[in-house]
């Protein structure tokens, strides 16, 4: 019986997993949630009853028993990481010495032409290693326009980020879950590379006036030069604002 790893397991695409796998009626395989800290998570009660493994990527000492008897393993690396040499490089070490056979890595569209994300980095070392790996490559989560940009939008009307008249093709997080749990519960999809993107192309004016027409009240997008927002925004995630600034036109 396969053991499923998922890391990242209580926001977006590793939560959601997890729901999936297991709300799968007939399944041959156990799902097993990594988590920081294992009291909070349980707290959540999101997590389905999921079994539950103290991990942190700094931490090695939790490496080897959260990786026990696991044969497929879902990566997630969170926004907050920057450093992958100091935090996710010594864990995918480990993950070389264990029994996972196929790894899943969750990227973002454009990070293996775009060497300043450190996704990129990832991807280059899991290229390397001798476990099969399966990259998914999501455009940016609808989730982040009530997650990141909630307290802008809530509070002073506006979107703040500096993506100039660039577009963007968002796309649910449960559907990138969707296609994780395929390609967990399928073979085939070793060494391949999946981009995932919405239908539909918008700029933030266009979003700005889609929130303006569901909240009742005008909502504007802002469009900050990228000094201003990096400023505004240096405590939040790395990787959203290369992703924005390479938007920026």
């Amino acid at each position: 019986m396969d053991k499923f790893l998922i890391t990242g397991a209580t926001v977006n695409v590793g939560l959601d997993t997890i729901r999936l796998l297991l709300d799968k009626k007939e399944r041959d395989y156990q799902v097993v949630a990594a988590v920081r800290d294992i009291e909070h998570a349980r707290s959540m009660g999101e997590l389905h009853g999921a079994p539950l493994v103290d991990f942190d990527f700094d931490d090695p000492g939790t490496f080897a028993s959260a990786l026990k008897g696991v044969t497929k393993l879902l990566l997630i690396r969170p926004n907050l990481i920057s450093d992958v040499s100091k935090h996710i490089l010594p864990f995918l070490d480990a993950v070389e010495k264990s029994s996972v056979k196929h790894l899943v890595f969750v990227s973002i569209v454009g990070a293996e032409r775009n060497r300043v994300f450190a996704n990129h980095r990832v991807e280059t070392h899991l290229k390397k290693m001798n476990i099969p790996y399966t990259i998914v490559r999501p455009s940016l989560y609808m989730q982040n326009l009530v997650t990141l940009h909630f307290h802008e939008i809530k509070h002073h009307d506006h979107i703040y980020i500096p993506a100039g008249s660039g577009m963007v093709n968002f796309v649910d997080a449960r559907d990138v879950a969707k296609v994780v749990v395929k390609i967990l519960t399928n073979p085939g999809h070793e060494g391949k590379e999946y981009e995932i993107t919405g239908q539909e192309p918008m700029d933030f004016y266009k979003i700005a006036s889609l929130f303006t027409k569901e909240l009742g009240r005008e909502i504007k997008y802002a469009r900050p030069l990228t000094d201003s927002w990096w400023h505004h925004e240096r405590v939040k995630s790395n990787l959203y604002p290369f992703f924005c600034i390479s938007l920026a036109t």
